[in-house]
């Protein structure tokens, strides 16, 4: 169902983001089939937010923060997580609600990275009982 238009804002994609385009695309159909999501409909939706957040950093209404864990170790990952937990629980007790929920938004995508470290990993074959 890939329009004129829809393959037009696909050009200057890498194949791993046209892959995960594909899969959000179709998550968010299955979640709502009613919306019809399309390629053009998300790009729409990226420009607004890229032109709102764009506004909101200038305005200083919110802050932006993107740390890369490419080089992070899964023990320096758990150490991040400890030291964020603490001061999660700290602002709880000491600061507003706001301060708490906004170390909160801070905290997800370590918890985030934690989640996908902590899944199981897949059991090796034992070859001798």
């Amino acid at each position: 169902m890939s329009t004129e238009k829809d393959s037009m804002l696909r050009v200057r994609l890498t194949q791993r983001q046209s892959d995960e385009l594909d899969a959000i695309i179709d998550e968010l159909q299955a979640q709502m089939p009613e919306a019809s999501v399309t390629t053009s409909s998300i790009a729409r939706y990226a420009l607004e937010k890229y032109v709102s957040d764009h506004i909101a950093k200038r305005d200083g209404t919110k802050i932006f923060i993107e740390v890369s864990t490419a080089d992070a170790t899964e023990e320096d990952i758990k150490n991040l997580y400890g030291l964020l937990s603490k001061l999660f629980d700290e602002t709880k007790e000491n600061y507003s609600p706001t301060v708490h929920y906004m170390v909160g938004e801070i905290l997800e995508p370590v918890m985030m990275k934690m989640a996908s470290l902590m899944k199981p990993k897949k059991p090796e074959v034992k070859t001798s009982e």
